[in-house]
């Protein structure tokens, strides 16, 4: 089983927020969170705000960045209808590859509508420290 902070604790990120993630006890990460090569680590989740107009844009990013190298990694991004460990899903593609500052990044599309989004670390290969921040 995954390694979970914040199942409930999701909090509402509206369209112009951005938010950091990975805060090791659930809560907004304030800095660096160093998982080492741990696999199966999930971010705490956020709640994507519902837009009122059917004509406004709906998509939402994440971009990471290691302290150094991270070897060979794949960070998934995860959607669920419920903040619930085992409701969340992959969605889009993972992010396995930085470019040469360690910087990687997902963009969502408009069919993407998760009421739940979290970044989901499957594999890291180096013992180095992730940052990720959720714009909305």
């Amino acid at each position: 089983m995954p390694f979970y902070p914040g199942q409930g604790r999701a909090t509402l990120t509206n369209a112009g927020q951005q938010v950091y993630i990975f805060g090791g006890s659930g809560q907004q990460a304030t800095s660096p969170e160093r998982i080492g090569t741990t696999a199966g680590v999930a971010s705490i989740a956020y709640m994507l705000e519902r837009q009122k107009a059917a004509f406004y844009p709906w998509g939402f990013a994440f971009e990471i960045w290691f302290t150094g190298a991270p070897g060979t990694f794949e960070v998934d991004i995860q959607g669920a209808e419920l903040d619930i460990d085992t409701h969340y899903n992959n969605i889009g593609t993972a992010i396995s590859t930085v470019n040469s500052n360690n910087v990687g990044r997902f963009d969502s599309g408009v069919t993407v509508w998760p009421k739940f989004v979290r970044l989901f670390v499957k594999t890291l290969t180096n013992d180095v420290s992730i940052t990720a921040v959720l714009t909305r």
